[in-house]
């Protein structure tokens, strides 16, 4: 009950704002999306206020706040009524229905995890952790990290407020939360596609192939990615309301509804601002460039797009300095090209890596019927923009070229399901249209869609249905019980050495259960999350970087290790049988370290000094 009453408090902010502005005539699905788009967004964005305002939150004040939206959202239906007539009623229950079994599919693909997977779950669970327990966005990790906090924290916010409302564990709510999230992201692709194509059933073809063909992004539960699921809700829904607004339809309402969904996406992944940023981009060239010879009125009714992107920038201005006063990161554009025959068998490797990330084969052949949808599209003057945009995308893709720093090839690629499932969706539609002019119907415009794409999901099955890859699940039922040990045995100053492993940047991460000491339990382990790496003191990084590398070459109780001991005053020792190099076998002849606890593959152990 608490789960369900938590998702329903999410969604009282966009509620209350649908209330009062939503257009009621508007298909219902649409406003479910914006519900859900401008909920998450305001959130957010009341996380951010609070910040700066220097207060903290209590449940006592989010339960006023939730409160305070549920009276203005009652007033706003009072005054401006309901208006939903049968038709729209239907509409919206098949919506519903179909969000909730694609739901009910994410968490299918979810089942077997224990914890979120891979790397970067690690610290999006530290920084929920913190936010809970300082009751607001913190200024900084301590007592877990010495370092300042300027992460994009859309998500973060969102599930700490779903975390205390629900009263799950913070891991649980995490994947809960997450793949609802991840689902909501096909009714962002309806959005989208009911703006371009203009009809709701090219629409609803392009949320079917995203929930139920393509990889992406279901596979994104694999890596972790909750903060670019956050940011590619308000993707489509902000390119959707950008097209709108060039049309001149509901542009002071639009205006509000690009800020706040520019705003989001600002604070929840600067990957998808960006995306953002080359739509806005290329929409104002498609739209200025015809108009030339007026361009003075027609930069005036463009006008109140900038505005709203730019409104959105300001809602973000206060964290977003916070990022550039303390990130060490920065924006570049460059040409990568060819300098050597090694370059030549790279370009080979990274190349069949971005095929492997747009795989399977299902989903190559989709994407080939993409390009024929976009081939047939640019007969359709509506979305130029998203074709130029995909083009755009697609060039960003390939491992030479023009490149877009700090952001990689596959960053791109990883994407690509947006205009794949939006084109490839229009084509089934189109071909069913074509059909029923050559043989005289009405149904196969409908008809031909639904079967195409259900043969697809089919033929997609055994690949989606065990989504996860093996490599990124880091805890085991073993881990579990071990990390539960952990938390109700030893005391909080423990320090736990694990065994790591080269990760990117330099860095170096924990390679089972070990990695996620910190952030469960709270102990110090030898590397406390990659996140260290977002530490604005080079020398916190440089000596996490140190110990991790010595640890991830130490096989035994050499003198290496007891210098690592000391250094770091471990008292502790964390090991799963086969992973990394350091094994209770190598641990024999080692007459200090005494054995506290094992299950069938974990070995803690206690560090005895003389």
């Amino acid at each position: 009950m608490m789960i369900l009453i938590a998702f329903l408090a999410m969604l009282i902010p966009g509620l209350t704002w649908w209330a009062w502005l939503g257009k009621r005539k508007q298909n219902p699905i649409l406003s479910l999306a914006q519900i859900i788009g401008i909920s998450l967004a305001i959130i957010i964005l009341i996380a951010e206020f609070v910040f700066f305002l220097g207060v903290s939150f209590s449940l006592a004040s989010i339960l006023i706040i939730l409160l305070i939206f549920t009276v203005l959202a009652v007033l706003g239906f009072l005054k401006k009524g309901v208006n939903i007539h049968r038709k729209q009623a239907l509409k919206l229950g098949i919506g519903l229905l179909l969000f909730l079994v694609i739901v009910g599919w994410r968490l299918f693909q979810a089942r077997e995890l224990l914890l979120p997977s891979w790397v970067d779950s690690q610290h999006h669970y530290l920084i929920i952790k913190a936010i809970i327990e300082q009751r607001g966005l913190p200024k900084t990790l301590e007592p877990y990290l010495a370092s300042p906090f300027y992460y994009h924290y859309g998500f973060h916010a969102i599930a700490a407020l779903f975390t205390v409302i629900s009263g799950l564990e913070i891991g649980q709510a995490m994947l809960l939360l997450g793949q609802v999230l991840n689902g909501a992201i096909c009714l962002s692709i309806y959005a989208l596609g009911k703006a371009v194509w203009k009809d709701w059933r090219p629409a609803l073809g392009s949320a079917l192939l995203v929930g139920f063909v393509l990889r992406m992004p279901a596979y994104y539960l694999s890596w972790g990615r909750y903060t670019l699921i956050t940011g590619l809700i308000f993707l489509p829904l902000a390119m959707a309301t950008a097209l709108q607004m060039v049309e001149g339809l509901n542009k002071k309402r639009n205006t509000i509804i690009l800020a706040l969904l520019t705003a989001g996406i600002l604070l929840s992944h600067y990957f998808a601002a960006v995306l953002l940023a080359f739509f806005l981009i290329l929409l104002a060239i498609v739209y200025l460039i015809p108009r030339l010879k007026q361009i003075k009125k027609a930069s005036k009714a463009f006008m109140s797009l900038p505005l709203g992107a730019v409104f959105g920038l300001v809602l973000a201005a206060p964290w977003l300095t916070r990022v550039i006063q303390y990130s060490q990161a920065s924006a570049s554009i460059g040409v990568n090209l060819p300098e050597s025959i090694e370059s030549v068998r790279n370009f080979s490797g990274n190349f069949t890596y971005i095929l492997k990330l747009l795989g399977p084969t299902s989903n190559h052949v989709l994407a080939a019927i993409s390009l024929v949808g976009i081939a047939f599209a640019l007969v359709h003057r509506k979305a130029s923009p998203l074709i130029l945009w995909t083009l755009a995308i697609g060039f960003l893709t390939l491992p030479w070229g023009l490149t877009v720093g700090p952001f990689r090839t596959d960053h791109f690629a990883i994407v690509l399901f947006l205009p794949v499932s939006l084109f490839a969706g229009w084509l089934f539609w189109q071909g069913g249209v074509w059909l029923d002019h050559l043989l005289k119907t009405h149904w196969l415009r409908i008809v031909l869609p639904l079967v195409v794409i259900m043969g697809w999901a089919a033929w997609a099955f055994p690949v989606n249905s065990d989504i996860i890859n093996p490599l990124t699940v880091l805890v085991t039922e073993d881990d579990m019980q071990a990390l539960d040990w952990i938390q109700e045995n030893t005391p909080e100053d423990a320090r736990f050495f694990i065994n790591t492993v080269f990760w990117q940047y330099d860095l170096y991460r924990g390679v089972d259960g070990g990695g996620w000491i910190l952030p469960y339990t709270g102990r110090w382990a030898l590397v406390p999350t990659t996140f260290y790496g977002y530490s604005d003191n080079p020398d916190v990084i440089r000596q996490f970087q140190s110990w991790g590398k010595q640890a991830s070459e130490i096989n035994t109780c050499s003198d290496s290790f007891w210098s690592l001991v000391e250094e770091t005053d471990l008292s502790w020792v964390y090991i799963r049988q086969g992973m990394g190099k350091f094994q209770p076998e190598g641990l024999l002849a080692c007459s200090d370290l005494e054995l506290a606890y094992q299950n069938d593959s974990v070995h803690i152990y206690h560090i005895i000094f003389p």
